[in-house]
């Protein structure tokens, strides 16, 4: 029972690695900052998720207010960071000094979407940029009955930086233990189980 909860969270952050943390690292570090006031365009496909990422006083405040616009003129609502998230866990991840994921916005339809980000006090800089979302889309049904919802992004976060650790961990513990039973079944005579 160990051995498989050991390779699993062994294979579970690894996977988790892979495919959700590499990925949006390395979308953070090809994406190119803006300063505030200014707009980026970006072009997504339909249901397209696109996180908007932001360094400097105004995001460090929560001054930072940012409007999507889609292709056809109107507004794309945006959504913010669950309780755990990216900048709780994977900060040191983050290829650009002071980034985190303020909001998540999803294309409703493909085409270019234009993205403004200013500081609602007009007194504070900063800077903006687009890539990769790391709030996940949806949640996760835990506890008795699925009744617990957790976000995508909050158990990919726990899971990024729990895993790995967990499975080492494991491993060790079940290693001693096989070193202690042989060491004894040496003294004792009892073949090695």
């Amino acid at each position: 029972m160990a051995v498989a909860a050991a390779v699993l969270g062994g294979v579970g952050g690894a996977l988790i690695w892979v495919l959700w943390v590499l990925p949006i690292v390395a979308s953070v570090d090809r994406a190119e900052p803006r300063p505030l006031g200014d707009a980026i365009v970006v072009e997504l496909g339909a249901d397209q998720r696109a996180g908007v990422w932001a360094q400097g006083v105004s995001a460090s405040l929560g001054t930072l207010d940012c409007v999507v616009t889609a292709p056809d003129g109107g507004a794309v609502a945006q959504r913010g960071a669950p309780a755990l998230d990216w900048s709780s866990t994977l900060w040191w991840m983050t290829p650009k000094a002071g980034f985190e994921q303020i909001t998540q916005f999803t294309a409703s339809t493909a085409g270019a979407h234009e993205v403004r980000c200013t500081d609602s006090l007009d007194i504070y800089d900063g800077a903006f940029l687009i890539a990769g979302d790391s709030f996940g889309g949806g949640s996760i049904g835990l506890g008795r009955g699925g009744n617990a919802d957790y976000p995508v992004g909050t158990m990919l976060s726990f899971g990024a930086v729990f895993l790995p650790p967990f499975a080492v961990g494991v491993t060790i513990i079940v290693l001693i233990r096989l070193a202690v039973s042989r060491r004894t079944a040496r003294r004792t005579g009892d073949p090695v189980a």
